[in-house]
Parts: C-alpha cells; structure tokens; sequence
C-alpha cells in the first residue's frame, strides 16, 4: 500500500469504527502522539486508545489538505464532536520500512 492508500484507509476505518482494520495500518512498535502531550507506544496501547475512543462516539473526521511526501504527510482534518463542535487538527503519519503507520502525531490548529 502506498502512503495515499494508507491515510485513505485509515480515515474509511474511522470513520466505520472498524478497530481491526485500523490497527492492520500501524507497525506493531507505532507511536501515537496527541496535542495534550500523552503518548501511545506500541499496538496494544494504541488499539485501547482507540477503542476508547469508538466507545465515546467521538470525532468524526473530514480530511482536507494534504501535504505528501514519500514516508511521511501532513492532513488538515476538520472533526465534527458529539456535542456539535468543531475541532481542527492536522495529522503527521510518518510510515515504517515495512511500509506501515510507525508514528501518527495529532496537533491541535490555533487561529
């Protein structure tokens, strides 16, 4: 799977709350880093997190742009909450030699 391929993915994965396909996506050591400062290492960490957060119904998320390079980019996501908010992100997915999600950085967009 291309890079492409893999944010595509993953974004159809969330989007279906479809924990076994999303965690097909990362290499088994990834990261998962938010904006509040925590970190998730390794895939059982990361598939708590978002098993979580499927549990909680939260964001749903609409990419936008996208900066790509070869092993790594950049999406703007505009992530609609349950409780009608609007949060404003952009993920970083940097991909392993295997070709999968090694480190997904979450950050928070400001002004």
């Amino acid at each position: 799977m291309d890079l492409r391929q893999i944010i595509d993915s993953y974004f159809a994965a969330i989007r279906a709350k479809d924990i076994e396909s999303l965690m097909a996506l990362y290499a088994d050591d990834a990261t998962f880093d938010l904006p509040d400062g925590r970190q998730f290492t390794g895939a059982d960490a990361i598939r708590a997190m978002h098993a979580g957060v499927f549990a909680a119904s939260a964001p749903q998320p609409s990419p936008g742009a996208t900066i790509m390079g070869q092993a790594a980019a950049a999406v703007e996501i505009e992530a609609r909450l349950p409780d009608g908010s609007v949060r404003h992100t952009t993920n970083h997915y940097y991909l392993s030699a295997t070709g999968k999600i090694a480190r997904l950085s979450v950050y928070i967009k400001t002004g």
